[in-house]
Order: C-alpha cells, then structure tokens, then sequence
C-alpha cells in the first residue's frame, strides 16, 4: 500500500486570507516590528472595543481623550494607538469605574462606534532606538544636536539661556503653560530630556550629570521639582522645565504614525492631536 507524505504546510491548500484585516492582526504585526524585547508586565494592551473588529484606518496620539476620540471616529480611524490610558489610570484598571458615568459614556462611545483603543508605550519606549526620542529630537528639529546616538534625548544645542530655551520649546510645541525652575538668565548649552514622568532618581542623575537643564513632562513637585529648588539655593547652575504629559510626548506619537505607514499600507494612518488640558490668565483657552 502506497503511503502518502502529507505537505510540509498542512494550510497550503487553503487560499490565504485577503479580507479586512483586523486590529489584533495590526497590532500584532506593529509589537513584532517595533523589536522591543517585551517586559514581564506592561501597560501595552487592548483597553476598550472588540479586537476581533475590521480596521478602516488607524489614530497615533499621545492621550485617547473623548475629543480625541471623536476626531478619529470622524475621520473613520476605528484603531485609536494611544501612548497614555484612555481610562485615567496608568494601567487603565477599572475596579470600582463601572458605575461611573463618564467612564460608560466614554466606552459606549467606543462600542458604539466599533473602535478599539490599544496603549502602545512600553515596547515603544524599549526600541532601539526609543521611538518618543526621536520623535521628540525631530519635532524640536534638534536631530543635529544629539550628543551621542545612543542617547537620543541628550543635546548640545546653541548657546542660549534658561528663558530663551522655554520660549523656543513652547514656541516649536505650542505649548502655553510649561514651567520653569531656576534663574531665567543660566546660561544653557548641554540639555538632557526625560520625555514623560520625570521619574525621582534618574532625573536626580541627569542633574548631577553635566547638563545644565532638564526637560520634562512632569514630576511629583515635593521630588525633583524641590530637588532642582534645593540645588538652586545651593548655588548650583541648573534649570528644569516642565512640558505637561502630553506635549512632552505628542512629537514621538506624529513619529509613530509616520513608521507605521512604512510598513501598514492597507488602511489609512493618521496622527492626532492632543487637546491641551491647561489654560492661564495671560492665554485663556478659547
């Protein structure tokens, strides 16, 4: 009796899948291509909507805000890849949010209008190089300045002062309620950048390193903020400048949305602003 060898694929003899692709395909498709090595835990999940859904074109943001939300599902991007939870919480944990009515306003808008919201910031981060760096170096145009290629977010830029560097970033980020400690008139040259949470002891390294100035999103003010006051008092010549959240990472989410598209042609990509949340007197929102 004749034996027959089975193919080497036991798929080969179906046709290959050519319909919609859906989002957990794409996504599986962006977290392979980012290289990252994975963590053990990590916030990069799918957070709302039905993965199993057919994308019609894709949203990079930093911040998956209601507004924002809205401005993807009017431009039929059913994929929101947001660097930030849209949940208000680092890892979108929901205990205790289910009769909260702004929580189910904000879901039922998503199920309503078949999206699906995917945090990608961990492998994000863990490429190489780390994919906010570079898109914040290329948003500020500082891609010149960069010290060392291993270090994407460490400049030496043209002589400037600490008030002059505060007005070039809010300037080039549109950002209108950035903070700054230390003397307007320090002398800046060599800058290094903590795109995001300005975590307590790094950011104490990066200030005892040979930089005159520390850009950041954001730190808890009774620690590097207080840091930076008491080194001032100190004498020493060093400065800190607070972007918020969003804009301290938006150049590497327009970044992230221009790699995509090198690689995801079948439906559209698009980066989305985020809404500023801050106003002051001087520059009231409007």
């Amino acid at each position: 009796m004749a034996v027959t060898t089975p193919p080497e694929n036991p798929f080969a003899q179906f046709p290959l899948h050519t319909g919609p692709l859906t989002a957990l395909q794409l996504i599986d498709r962006i977290l392979a291509k980012t290289g990252a090595p994975g963590r053990a835990s990590t916030v990069d999940r799918v957070t709302a909507g039905d993965p199993t859904l057919a994308v019609t074109g894709i949203a990079t943001t930093a911040l998956a805000s209601l507004d924002c939300l809205k401005r993807a599902a009017a431009a039929k991007c059913n994929l929101v890849i947001t660097y930030d939870p849209a949940f208000w919480s680092t890892s979108d944990n929901l205990d205790r949010m289910e009769g909260d009515p702004l929580f189910q306003l904000k879901r039922d808008f998503i199920r309503d209008n078949r999206m699906v919201c995917f945090n990608l910031h961990d492998h994000w981060r863990d490429m190489s190089p780390d994919g906010v760096a570079v898109g914040m170096a290329r948003e500020l145009k500082w891609d010149g300045f960069i010290t060392d290629a291993a270090k994407p977010d460490h400049f030496e830029l043209p002589p400037t002062s600490l008030l002059g560097l505060a007005d070039e970033l809010g300037t080039k980020l549109q950002d209108r309620t950035l903070r700054v400690v230390g003397d307007p008139k320090l002398p800046v040259r060599r800058v290094a950048a903590s795109w995001g949470n300005a975590g307590q002891i790094p950011t104490i390294h990066l200030l005892n390193g040979p930089v005159d100035a520390v850009i950041c999103g954001y730190g808890r003010e009774w620690e590097v903020v207080e840091y930076v006051q008491d080194m001032v008092a100190t004498g020493a010549k060093k400065g800190l400048i607070l972007l918020g959240e969003a804009k301290s990472v938006e150049g590497g989410m327009k970044y992230c949305a221009d790699w995509l598209k090198t690689f995801i042609t079948e439906v559209p990509v698009d980066y989305l602003s985020s809404s500023e949340p801050y106003w002051n007197p001087d520059d009231p929102a409007q």
